[in-house]
C-alpha cells in the first residue's frame, strides 16, 4: 500500500490534472452554449472557465508531481547511501 509512494503521488497528480482540465472544458462549453442560447451573457465567462480552469489544473499539478519526484529521488539516494555504507563496512 505504501510502497512506491512517489510513483503513486505522480500518478495522482496526473489524474487530478486530467480530471480538472476535463471538467473545465465541459463546464466552459456548457456555459458557452447556455450563454449563446440566452443572449450571450455567459459566453465570456465560459471561455474564461475553459482557459483559466485548464491552466490552473495543469499548473497546480506541477507541485504535486514535483513532490512525488522528490520522494522518488530521495528514496534512490537513501538506497545508494545504504549500499555504499554497507560496502564500506564490509571492506573494513
Amino acid at each position: 500500500m505504501f510502497s512506491n509512494i512517489g510513483g503513486k503521488i505522480k500518478r495522482l497528480a496526473t489524474a487530478i490534472s486530467v480530471i480538472g482540465i476535463g471538467l473545465s472544458v465541459i463546464c466552459g462549453s456548457i456555459m458557452i452554449i447556455a450563454g449563446a442560447n440566452s443572449g450571450g451573457a455567459m459566453v465570456g465567462t465560459g471561455f474564461a472557465v475553459l482557459i483559466v480552469g485548464s491552466l490552473v489544473s495543469w499548473i497546480g499539478s506541477f507541485f504535486v508531481y514535483g513532490f512525488g519526484e522528490l520522494i522518488e529521488n530521495t528514496t534512490v539516494i537513501a538506497e545508494l547511501a545504504a549500499k555504499a555504507d554497507a560496502e564500506k563496512n564490509k571492506a573494513e
